[in-house]
């Protein structure tokens, strides 16, 4: 009887040891398999006029905590009045981010008023008229988003560090401006 119960505990013993060894080669394969599938990323810190290319910089950022794409995050007082002086235009706060520029306009009539393509683009050539650097202007009329800028400003102007917010921005400007222009 001893001896059974010596050969089944050497049995289950040897059976175990043997499966280890097997999963941890399994585990170092899987890891070898994983680094040859690695692919060679380019992010290009431009949006390029292309929200998929603006929403990959963004996630750059965010993934490996290193908020790279809106780390430098300045308010544009003079395009903001710029755009207040248009006719159509009753508030307006801008944001540059690069090569972009993120515009909360309130427009003359309250909600009433819409955002025609003609006034969104009239909005887009007086921004760029002040920073030849700016390729690409967003423009809401969204109350939500005309309070988020206004208090994004709020803290750039107060001279606290954008990193305690930019993922917030992040993620605002992408719900704002999901799609492709």
């Amino acid at each position: 009887m001893k001896k059974t119960i010596l050969a089944t505990s050497m049995a289950v013993m040897l059976s175990s040891f043997l499966g280890a060894c097997n999963f941890n080669n399994n585990d170092r394969d899987m890891g070898r398999e994983a680094r040859n599938d690695l692919t060679e990323v380019n992010y290009d810190n431009r949006a390029d006029r292309n929200m998929d290319n603006l929403n990959n910089n963004m996630d750059m950022g965010m993934d490996n905590n290193q908020n790279d794409e809106n780390a430098r995050m300045d308010v544009a007082d003079e395009a903001a009045k710029k755009v207040e002086d248009m006719k159509q235009v009753e508030d307006a706060t801008v944001i540059i981010t690069d090569n972009n520029a993120y515009v909360a306009a309130q427009l003359k009539g309250g909600e009433s008023a819409k955002l025609t393509k003609e006034t969104e683009k009239k909005i887009g050539d007086v921004v760029r008229s002040t920073d030849p650097d700016i390729n690409d202007v967003f423009v809401s009329t969204n109350p939500d988003f005309m309070d988020r800028m206004q208090g994004y400003a709020d803290e750039i102007n107060k001279g606290n560090p954008v990193t305690g917010f930019m993922e917030e921005f992040n993620e605002t400007i992408r719900r704002i401006f999901p799609t492709n222009r």
